[in-house]
């Protein structure tokens, strides 16, 4: 098992102790620790933590797609591969495609839009894909699961390890940016409902069929264990917290010498 300082809040499990990240904690021993990631600059901060862990003497895996933007091998874990029917040319094409529409400013407003949506869904359909190629890999995630993982650290924005999670009975910690969230806090509207639906209904598709069970994505993300936050509360706006969410801003900068004494 892995042990660490935070409670778990929620009651469909028995109490977790999960990871422990702060330098001045010593581990008295050590657990194996599963870690399904996203691409992009998501993999910086996810990377970290499997490196630190990995440091720290526990038996990190990454599972990983055989084509990435980003993601790769690192000295304190092992990857774990599963083939994806994309090849490296086409992320390639997606993400510049991507970068050239937001470098275009000046383009009429139904093209923009067009182009935006057409993106989008190049998008959603890539990470649909990925999704689709792992958890439908059934030597993969049959290897996986008899590996006796003790959590599962995860990026939400893309809910497979949440869904392999719940698939192994497994603690899920969850890493993102932050969960947006104005001054005034006021509820949401139309729009954000619809941008959901439209991000994770295919999800909801995919999770029924790969767990053989009716449950949607939000249960499943519902369920989670801790949720990191890369946020540093002295520059949020003053809101309280739940129990279960830590904040850990600043776990992917690089480490600098202080400024040297200077007498004047």
């Amino acid at each position: 098992m892995i042990t660490g300082l935070y409670w778990h809040t929620a009651y469909k499990r028995p109490p977790f102790s999960p990871l422990c990240l702060h330098k001045s904690w010593r581990i008295s021993f050590t657990g194996k620790l599963l870690v399904i990631p996203m691409d992009g600059s998501h993999w910086v901060g996810i990377k970290a933590i499997a490196e630190e862990m990995g440091r720290r003497g526990h038996q990190v895996t990454v599972v990983i797609p055989e084509v990435s933007v980003r993601m790769g091998p690192g000295k304190h874990y092992r990857t774990v591969t599963y083939p994806v029917p994309y090849d490296k040319a086409y992320i390639d094409s997606v993400m510049s495609s991507n970068q050239h529409m937001m470098d275009k400013d000046v383009q009429p407003f139904m093209e923009r839009i067009s182009r935006k949506i057409s993106q989008f869904q190049k998008i959603i359909g890539l990470i649909h894909t990925t999704a689709e190629s792992l958890l439908f890999n059934h030597t993969v995630i049959s290897q996986l699961q008899q590996q006796g993982f003790d959590a599962m650290l995860t990026d939400p924005m893309v809910p497979t390890g949440s869904v392999m999670a719940h698939k192994f009975g497994l603690p899920t910690i969850n890493l993102l940016r932050g969960i947006p969230c104005g001054l005034d806090f006021k509820s949401a509207g139309l729009l954000e409902p619809l941008l959901c639906r439209l991000i994770y209904w295919r999800f909801d598709q995919i999770t029924a069929e790969f767990l053989g069970e009716d449950v949607s994505v939000a249960e499943i993300l519902s369920d989670s264990d801790i949720w990191l936050e890369r946020i540093d509360f002295t520059f949020e706006f003053p809101r309280p917290l739940m129990p279960n969410i830590v904040p850990v801003g600043g776990i992917n900068c690089n480490v600098r010498n202080p400024l040297p004494d200077v007498s004047v």
